[in-house]
């Protein structure tokens, strides 16, 4: 028998994973303010709203509509993983019988709706590329998630996205649309991490990914070859991560975008993923151990937003 429950309307959306990854569209907003809007600092730009200026604009605008995007891409996924979920994660709203899947696609809906609608606000580009991630993110849940690495790849690909989509969204404005490389050395950083989270990830659900019979590396190749990847794309995030402020500082003196406030982040964010590295390597088979690196991950993965907020906002621009 259903019994709805409120909060199950929110839980679903898995909000703080949607908070935190909209944190990459407003640092990547202030990396590209650096980079193409220093000489310019919105004089010409009509003033929109009640902020201050068109930066703040975007990236107010920008940050709510990865959260509503992200979200509805959550609610599509468990949509899809209702039933491998009965077996991996039965507390979930859909699986314990908290919503219907019929309400829950209305929600997807409405989030999606309010997400796309958010973007064409700030440009027709800016809905466009909403409309792709979107897009990228149905075709994830409904086809691409039992195929494995290439799923992984594609959750990864779908956090990470903010870093392009904000600096995008302001380049866009000049009629650049380009990408400076500490932009990109973010998204790459953010993308590995995130890429040996997931490898990692699906090792503990190797008894659920038998019922969609996905192609997951831990079920084809087994854990021990799984690890290895998940390593290669720890290491491959910590050497992107540390590129960013060698690469920084090789730029010129007015288009540097990383203040001090990156590095007391850096640090424990670099502990982190090292830590989740020598674990699954030493302990591969063990589910303790691989939710433990799993978990340090993620939170190599939030500290690395934190410095890549903290940095361009205290980088004297």
């Amino acid at each position: 028998m259903m019994f709805m429950e409120p909060r199950a309307y929110l839980e679903i959306t898995r909000p703080h994973n949607c908070l935190m990854g909209g944190l990459t569209v407003v640092s990547s907003v202030q990396v590209a303010k650096v980079f193409y809007g220093v000489f310019f600092l919105n004089w010409f730009w009509p003033r929109f709203w009640i902020f201050p200026n068109r930066f703040w604009e975007m990236g107010v605008l920008a940050y709510f509509v990865y959260v509503f995007i992200a979200a509805a891409g959550n609610v599509v996924n468990d949509i899809y993983d209702v039933e491998v979920d009965k077996v991996n994660k039965p507390n979930r709203p859909l699986p314990r019988g908290a919503m219907s899947v019929r309400e829950a696609k209305v929600l997807a809906g409405v989030l999606w709706g309010a997400g796309c609608a958010l973007a064409f606000l700030i440009s027709i580009p800016s809905g466009v590329l909403a409309v792709i991630f979107s897009t990228v993110g149905l075709l994830y849940a409904a086809k691409v998630k039992v195929l494995g690495l290439l799923g992984n790849f594609v959750v990864s690909f779908s956090f990470a996205f903010g870093y392009i989509y904000g600096s995008l969204v302001v380049s866009g404005e000049f009629g650049l649309f380009s990408l400076p490389i500490i932009v990109i050395l973010f998204f790459l950083t953010a993308f590995c991490v995130l890429q040996g989270r997931e490898i990692i990830k699906v090792m503990e659900d190797v008894e659920g990914d038998v019922l969609r019979d996905a192609k997951t590396i831990a079920r084809v190749y087994g854990l021990k070859i799984a690890s290895y990847a998940g390593v290669a794309f720890n290491v491959a995030g910590i050497v992107c991560f540390t590129l960013c402020p060698v690469i920084d500082r090789l730029g010129a003196w007015w288009i540097r975008a990383l203040g001090f406030w990156f590095y007391p982040f850096y640090f424990p964010g670099v502990i982190a993923v090292g830590a989740s590295t020598a674990l699954i390597l030493i302990r591969y088979a063990s589910r303790e151990a691989q939710s433990k690196a799993s978990l340090l991950d993620k939170i190599g993965a939030f500290f690395g937003i934190l410095a890549f907020l903290a940095g361009p906002y205290s980088s004297g621009w």
